[in-house]
């Protein structure tokens, strides 16, 4: 349980997007940098990934999952959960 509530879990994502991007675009609008970013669902259109940050303040990642939930991005409404 050591990093309960410091990871994404995100669906909605097109499987033409890379990790690149996927970390391009959490930076811009999470302004953080993640630490890891990992595909989840290799065999989906709308694969899933887990995104883990490096240790951050309480609250930091939930405000990352309110800024990022929801936002159309590559033809594609993104569903952000914190785990």
């Amino acid at each position: 349980m050591d990093h309960f509530g410091q990871r994404l879990y995100l669906t909605g994502i097109g499987s033409d997007v890379t990790e690149a991007d996927l970390r391009e675009f959490i930076t811009k609008y999470g302004h953080h940098q993640p630490a890891l970013v990992e595909r989840v669902d290799l065999h989906t259109a709308l694969p899933a990934y887990v995104v883990s940050f490096p240790p951050l303040e309480d609250g930091v990642v939930q405000e990352i999952a309110r800024r990022i939930d929801g936002i159309y991005w590559h033809h594609h409404a993104l569903d952000v959960h914190v785990i």
